[in-house]
């Protein structure tokens, strides 16, 4: 039931008006799964561009893991490494993700994915 409520929280505020409220998210679950908090996050805020069309797919796990034309963007264990979240946080090279006039992911959206990759970001 934990883990539910922490997704509905999560999925409220990646689907609300995104004023950047991490102070509404309590805690992250100490086992993320892809299914109930990583692909709902990509669902609601990365597939209107990174759909089936395009040059990355973000709409399924085994597209996301193929990566795009950059190669791989997640290194399971390695969440620091991985570009995905170079990409959020802004230290990899080239346009932010999400890009403006999109506000930027929270920190603890930012979070939740790099712990899910430091897990082994695994298809759970």
């Amino acid at each position: 039931m934990k883990n539910k409520s922490i997704f509905l929280l999560i999925f409220f505020i990646a689907c609300g008006d995104n004023d950047n409220n991490d102070e509404e998210i309590v805690e992250i679950p100490e086992v993320v799964s892809y299914k109930m908090d990583i692909q709902p996050l990509f669902d609601s805020g990365c597939i209107n561009c990174h759909g089936n069309q395009g040059q990355l797919s973000l709409t399924t796990y085994n597209n996301m893991m193929k990566g795009g034309k950059s190669g791989a963007i997640v290194i399971p264990n390695n969440g620091s490494g991985s570009l995905l979240i170079k990409k959020l946080d802004g230290t990899a090279s080239g346009q932010r993700m999400p890009p403006a006039p999109v506000d930027p992911w929270t920190d603890i959206k930012i979070s939740l994915v790099k712990k899910w990759i430091d897990e082994g970001a695994k298809n759970n």
